[in-house]
Formats: structure tokens, sequence, C-alpha cells
């Protein structure tokens, strides 16, 4: 997957999000993510892993990717998300 850009990785979380909103009605950006991330939070803690340690991993994992910065078609998968969830709060 060497040629994977972070627009497409944007889109396969786009893609989660948009599936969470629609079974939940969460209707702000922030909120969405917020809210998706800490369930996820809550599966890793039932299977026993550490929400600490992911939290840390998935922090540096973001920043390695970012550093190697193909950004891809951003705008369009932002255009998206914008429809989905145009207020921010």
């Amino acid at each position: 997957m060497d040629d994977v850009t972070n627009a497409d990785r944007a889109e396969w979380a786009l893609a989660a999000l948009t599936d969470f909103v629609a079974v939940t009605g969460v209707d702000a950006a922030r909120d969405a993510i917020a809210d998706l991330i800490a369930n996820l939070l809550h599966l890793a803690r039932g299977r026993g892993l550490d929400v600490d340690l992911l939290l840390d991993q998935t922090t540096k994992l973001m920043t390695e990717e970012f550093a190697q910065d193909p950004e891809g078609n951003m705008a369009a998968v932002q255009a998206r998300f914008r429809e989905l969830l145009p207020d921010d709060r």
C-alpha cells in the first residue's frame, strides 16, 4: 500500500463516520469524531487492550503518515465530509 495517500485514509474514516452518523444521529463534526473515537476505545478496553497505549500509538501513526505528506485529493474528501456534517462544533 505504498501509494496510499492521506486522502485515502481520510476517505476510509469518512466511510466509517458516515455509518456512525446514520446510526447515532450525531449532527456535528467534532462531536461525531470524538464520540466514534470514544466508542472505539470502549471496544478496545472491553477486549483488554491498553487504551492509553492505543492513543499514543495512534498519535505517532498519524504523525508519521502526515510526515509522508502525500495528501492526494483531500479537498474532495473534505467537501463530502462537510456535506455529511456541515457543523464543526
